[in-house]
């Protein structure tokens, strides 16, 4: 009784910590990532860009040493935001963290699949590793994916697959493209409204 109050207690006072993974032809310094970050941090929560290597010829097997290397420690208060391509690397990142009996508390997914687009074959590397989603189902306590119903890079209905894929809440962003800077998104007010709610809740 002691041990699972005490780490009851431990859980409780873990901090929360958001991970911003950046999209495909991107780097952490680029569209919204930066900003919110800032806005993050202005409300004391710990916030951690990641670089994924040479986003512009982007090597599945490297993104999962650059997620190896960074998202360390991840827990119950952890939330992981991916945007594009990433959203697949955190997926299959995740799948395997996560069959570790271990939790997080949110994954927000932005312009996210997990299927060929047929102008864009130098992505299929990373759709060819699949993962398990059902440990993501279980493991990831709550589980969002935005789209946009202009998006020029990926198409809505793998979007929806995706969702589907890991039974998340789907979130319409109108003409917001593929949420990017040359999209008019260098803010993501929606996307920090939905943090700071699951920052301040309890989740289990």
């Amino acid at each position: 009784m002691f041990i699972l109050k005490l780490v009851l207690i431990m859980s409780h006072n873990l901090k929360n910590k958001v991970f911003i993974l950046h999209s495909e032809n991107a780097d952490p310094e680029q569209h919204w990532y930066i900003w919110l970050e800032k806005q993050l941090k202005s409300e004391n929560v710990e916030v951690e860009r990641v670089f994924l290597a040479d986003a512009y010829h982007p090597e599945a097997e490297i993104w999962q040493t650059c997620l190896e290397a960074q998202l360390k420690g991840i827990n119950e208060q952890s939330i992981v935001v991916a945007h594009g391509l990433s959203c697949v690397a955190a997926c299959r990142f995740l799948a395997k963290k996560l069959k570790q009996n271990t939790v997080i508390k949110a994954g927000l997914f932005i312009g996210a699949f997990n299927e060929p687009i047929a102008k864009h074959a130098e992505y299929d590397s990373f759709i060819h590793h699949h993962f398990e989603s059902n440990i993501l189902r279980s493991n990831i306590l709550r589980r969002l994916v935005f789209f946009s119903s202009n998006d020029p890079i990926v198409p809505v209905p793998l979007t929806f697959k995706f969702s589907n894929l890991l039974n998340a809440q789907l979130i319409e962003v109108a003409e917001a493209g593929h949420f990017r800077a040359e999209d008019g998104y260098t803010e993501f007010s929606q996307l920090l409204n939905i943090l700071q709610t699951l920052i301040k809740a309890e989740l289990s």
